[in-house]
């Protein structure tokens, strides 16, 4: 039966007449039944039921419902024992985490080759909706729309003559000069720290700066951050793009926030993500009319600034693909380690920022093509940090010379390579396309020899193995400090040479990370 004030449900207690008897297999049923709806202001904090267990978490809510029934329902027992064996499986654990963190210890001491990237992302936020992958790919960021929305299906077919011209990726690109972004209704109240945004590759882009506004009841759009210039800091390659405020933004649940992106000045606008939404009118008295809107400015926008809601242009269907929310990396920026084995192919990861092309045969990164010249190629992520390390396995090394790239500006026109060849290895410096010799050492290179360039400070300094183990073979000290560093210079990569004929050796392996 079920109790007259529809609290208790039927199977919450069994037995006759008396104080009832509560089992574990009742209270369990009364757990899934309307009981736990009725008690919802009992706080449940999920990361703290992650880390105090799920038992411990049962013994509270034991507890909860036994205060609530006025010991009608007396799971009092049943909590102890949970807890009992919650302090046991929280003893085990801590036994357990000391093990696998001695053999991640002998595992990072031992291992050369090491393939992980992005470690320690945070997998829990309290209080917070993760989102699925289907709406975004990061954890709590909101977007103006769902991610798989950016399907590869035909969108447009254009006739030119005799050429047919099919375009099949989610891409638009924006008016010059203009503002374009979407609204963003936030789900939770805190701060957010993170924009996220997907553009094109175009050659001899604009600037291009990022917006983040918040809607006041009047309708007008408050400016809240700009970024700096991204163009410095984007590859010419699409892929998604994440940029970190300085400080978090705060939004109460229910506020709208205005996410977008503006491009200006001159050069061409990369293409943005995006799709196009169906006209359907919304009545005069709600606001805002449709999902996106645009703001034309011919100079970067400055925080704190209005836009007034007269001004904004709703004229365009196209919603650019942006998020925003938390920071999905807890404390400081974990370093990174990246990898390529070239077994797969040329990696995805790898974007070609010289004219010629370099390719992958039989494993090993090499020169594509006859013409002369060098193939200089940019792993598509920065590292996170200033001092880094690049290594590779060179692979029949001739007179002409292979390179190792660090340090490099995202447009690849200013950075330091170490350059091997089969008689000499050398650290240069190169600006513009033109190189300066920084440091050059004569020595015979084999068939799979290893070496690495590291920059510490205004110290670089090429490693080789001797006898097992890394040994410093070259250096060169920036004494007056002129070579570039911080978040603009964090690119990685590697090249390849043919010149007179010849093919400079190539790249087995090839490994950056963040020291």
């Amino acid at each position: 039966m079920t109790s007259p004030d529809q609290i208790v449900p039927e199977g919450a207690h069994t037995g006759g007449t008396g104080i009832p008897q509560p089992t574990e297999d009742a209270a369990r049923s009364a757990m899934a039944a309307p009981i736990v709806r009725s008690f919802s202001n009992v706080a449940i904090n999920f990361g703290a039921v992650i880390e105090a267990g799920v038992k411990d978490f049962l013994a509270d809510l034991c507890d909860a419902i036994t205060g609530a029934t006025g010991g009608f329902v007396d799971l009092s027992g049943w909590a102890r024992t949970l807890r009992a064996d919650a302090d046991e499986a929280i003893n085990d654990s801590v036994t357990a985490k000391q093990t696998a963190s001695g053999a991640q210890s002998a595992a990072d001491n031992q291992t050369v080759i090491l393939e992980a990237t992005n470690s320690k992302v945070q997998v829990v936020i309290d209080g917070l909706p993760v989102k699925p992958y289907w709406e975004t790919m990061n954890l709590t960021e909101e977007s103006s729309f769902p991610r798989t929305l950016l399907d590869r299906c035909v969108r447009a077919i254009s006739v030119s003559g005799s050429v047919v011209s099919v375009q099949y990726d989610p891409a638009f690109v924006p008016p010059a000069n203009t503002l374009t972004g979407a609204f963003i209704r936030c789900l939770y109240s805190g701060g957010r720290k993170v924009v996220s945004y997907t553009p094109a590759q175009v050659s001899s882009p604009c600037a291009l700066h990022l917006v983040v506004g918040r809607m006041l009841p009047s309708g007008d759009v408050r400016i809240e951050w700009v970024s700096p210039d991204q163009t410095p800091e984007i590859t010419n390659n699409p892929a998604e793009r994440t940029v970190e405020l300085p400080t978090e933004l705060v939004f109460e649940q229910g506020e709208t926030a205005f996410v977008g992106v503006h491009q200006l000045g001159s050069g061409n606008r990369r293409p943005l993500h995006g799709i196009e939404a169906a006209n359907i009118p919304r009545p005069p008295t709600v606001w805002p009319p449709q999902l996106n809107a645009e703001f034309a400015a011919s100079a970067p926008l400055v925080a704190g600034t209005n836009l007034a809601a007269g001004a904004l242009d709703f004229g365009s269907r196209r919603i650019p693909y942006v998020s925003f929310g938390k920071s999905s990396v807890t404390g400081e920026p974990v370093p990174l380690r990246f990898y390529e084995d070239f077994e797969s192919g040329m990696p995805t990861a790898m974007v070609r920022s010289s004219a010629r092309y370099a390719t992958v045969s039989g494993g090993v990164f090499v020169v594509s093509g006859l013409d002369d010249g060098i193939r200089r190629y940019l792993y598509g992520q920065t590292l996170n940090y200033d001092d880094q390390l690049v290594s590779g396995r060179i692979r029949e090394p001739s007179i002409q010379y292979a390179r190792l790239l660090i340090r490099s500006n995202a447009a690849n026109t200013d950075y330091v390579t170490l350059s091997v060849n089969s008689s000499d290895i050398g650290i240069y410096r190169w600006t513009g396309g033109s190189s300066t010799t920084l440091a050059v050492l004569a020595t015979t290179v084999a068939d799979n020899d290893q070496f690495r360039i590291r920059a510490e400070g205004n110290v670089f300094s090429v490693e080789r193995p001797v006898d097992g183990e890394w040994v410093v073979v070259l250096s060169h000290t920036d004494v007056d400090d002129v070579i570039p560093r911080g978040s603009s210079y964090r690119y990685t990569g590697l090249g390849v040479t043919r010149q007179s004929w010849t093919n400079s050796g190539g790249w087995g392996d090839w490994k950056a990370e963040d020291l």
